[in-house]
């Protein structure tokens, strides 16, 4: 009988002892989280000049966000640093956050830095407006993805490598995602694609792509390809016609061309390196049109995507687990969890010096003198029963 009440007792003192430790546990897990925004948000204070209102507003619409969208809070205010880095506002910055989670989101092959930087160059290099990032941008990479053989890491890799010479050579951004989709979607190579694009674009310009100098080798281009093609180059006489429509119009008649004509005007367009690349272009053109065709009406496909998302046992966990942090920033915010951490510290050490001197029995003991000790602290009463 006497053992049997031992027995009893030392389960009483362990699920005693276990109690004390899960608090603890729980409440530094919140703290870490919360600490973890912390560090993120001082990253953002060194590339904004917000104030300390606006930064903390926004540290809270982060974790709306991040409930939103399904991930985590941290990734959304890292990305805002990253946006606010390359010189948008706070409030631009927080937009294009979150699309760029968006974009990671219906991006399996994506992560968040990932996009950050792909719908960067999109936006800078086509001179798209933030607002417009989300349908202008996201929706057209997504519905080519998911009509395609390809995907949008695929895209997002094509436009980083050659959006900005694209851009230079007129071309809008559906243009390039048309001209990489008819190139990457039979070759599945996102590097040649893109670098038979920046090529082709810089060459018919007179500019050598290695050099990114004006080439004289190249000052008779415009001559070569009229002479080979039968097509101009030029709008007039100081223009240059995009490099889609350059090339539609040579797909156009490109299966009339003998071999060597073919030859001729792939190594003069496209560089002896990215001559398979350019031929696919060509032979594939009707996959560009196509593309064009699916960004005009891809507006909303973007959240459409994300709808599907929703409904995810992931996101639902992510849900769950941003709604803690959430918790965590009201309980727990600035000054207040500094202050808090340094009583729940005291605390911890003091049950490390009761296990240490009295031993399991004697830690139950005085079990009851901690537990006032918490009943007095409001404050951790409080946060220990919204964990539980």
């Amino acid at each position: 009988m006497a053992n049997t009440e031992i027995n009893n007792s030392k389960i009483g003192e362990w699920f005693a002892a276990g109690g004390m430790a899960a608090v603890i546990s729980g409440i530094k897990n919140i703290w870490n989280k919360v600490a973890e925004l912390d560090s993120a948000l001082t990253d953002l204070k060194k590339t904004t000049d917000a104030t300390e209102a606006e930064l903390k507003a926004f540290c809270f619409t982060s974790n709306d966000t991040a409930k939103q969208i399904g991930v985590p809070t941290a990734e959304i205010i890292n990305a805002a640093a990253a946006w606010s880095r390359l010189g948008y506002s706070i409030k631009d910055a927080a937009a294009l956050a979150k699309n760029s989670a968006i974009l990671a989101s219906i991006s399996p092959d994506l992560n968040i830095g990932q996009a950050v930087d792909g719908l960067a160059t999109s936006l800078k290099a086509f001179k798209i407006e933030a607002g417009d990032s989300l349908d202008g941008v996201i929706s057209k990479i997504n519905v080519i993805g998911n009509t395609k053989a390809l995907n949008n890491g695929t895209i997002v890799d094509i436009l980083t490598n050659s959006a900005s010479a694209m851009a230079a050579g007129n071309n809008t951004l559906e243009q390039t995602i048309a001209l990489g989709t008819a190139a990457a979607e039979i070759t599945g190579n996102a590097g040649e694609a893109g670098n038979a694009l920046k090529s082709v674009s810089m060459r018919i310009r007179g500019i050598d792509e290695d050099t990114g100098q004006f080439s004289e080798s190249l000052d008779n281009l415009k001559e070569t390809i009229y002479d080979l093609t039968g097509v101009s180059v030029m709008q007039d006489a100081n223009t240059y016609k995009s490099t889609y429509d350059i090339l539609k119009q040579i797909s156009d008649v490109w299966n009339t061309l003998a071999g060597k004509a073919q030859a001729e005007t792939l190594e003069a367009l496209f560089g002896k390196e990215q001559t398979d690349a350019g031929n696919t272009i060509l032979s594939n053109f009707d996959s560009a049109e196509n593309a064009m065709v699916s960004m005009a009406r891809s507006a909303g496909n973007a959240m459409e995507a994300m709808n599907g998302i929703f409904d995810s046992v992931d996101y639902k966990l992510n849900r769950l687990k941003e709604t803690g942090v959430g918790i965590g920033q009201n309980l727990f915010g600035g000054d207040d969890m500094k202050a808090s951490i340094d009583i729940l510290n005291k605390f911890a050490e003091a049950v490390d010096f009761l296990t240490g001197k009295l031993g399991l029995f004697g830690t139950v003991g005085a079990g009851l003198g901690i537990g006032a000790f918490i009943q007095n602290l409001d404050w951790l009463k409080c946060r220990a029963a919204k964990i539980a």
